[in-house]
């Protein structure tokens, strides 16, 4: 399941779960990573000072990179080898999982799984909800959006659309849909 900052990504992942579905969320896997001794090893010789108090601060990391498409390319790089090694050990032996990924095209998971969903959404809506969700200026948040593939261009791909621009309740029945057309 991908989409850009702000268009229902956990919102549909949430509700699949609810269905009885197995959810992956690739940021807790990122977490989980993150705490990796080799990990911060090899954060630490790539970026220099970003922990703190033994732990990677997501603040100074985000100074390093974020306004950057080649250092964005560059952190993706160095930790989707670790995420998907993760992966692996959380999808074995199952028989359907759907994961959310934040960070898709370019990197090692875009042709990681069979199909992938694309949640989409109008701009003005999703900038709105992560300006209140994250409690951040609309400038941080366009800095996201502007590293991000835009929608039209993800929907030339050929993925499984669900446009997010309703209310929960048409979400949830555009989600149960897809999820019967799978089976």
């Amino acid at each position: 399941v991908i989409g850009g900052v702000g268009s229902g990504k956990s919102t549909v992942l949430a509700m699949l779960k609810e269905l009885g579905e197995t959810v992956i969320d690739c940021e807790a896997v990122y977490r989980d990573v993150k705490k990796l001794t080799q990990f911060k090893k090899d954060m630490v010789a790539k970026y220099g000072d970003v922990l703190t108090d033994g732990e990677i601060d997501n603040k100074k990391v985000s100074a390093k990179v974020l306004g950057s498409k080649d250092a964005i390319d560059g952190l993706n790089a160095l930790s989707h080898p670790y995420i998907k090694k993760e992966l692996d050990k959380l999808t074995e032996g199952k028989n359907r999982v759907f994961v959310e990924v934040q960070v898709f095209e370019g990197g090692l998971l875009e042709n990681y799984f069979d199909k992938v969903w694309l949640v989409i959404g109008d701009r003005q809506t999703r900038m709105n909800r992560v300006v209140i969700r994250d409690d951040c200026a609309t400038e941080r948040v366009e800095k996201i959006m502007a590293l991000q593939p835009d929608d039209e261009t993800r929907k030339k791909h050929g993925y499984v659309l669900i446009v997010n621009d309703g209310s929960l309740r048409e979400l949830q029945e555009k989600v149960a849909k897809k999820l019967k057309e799978l089976n």
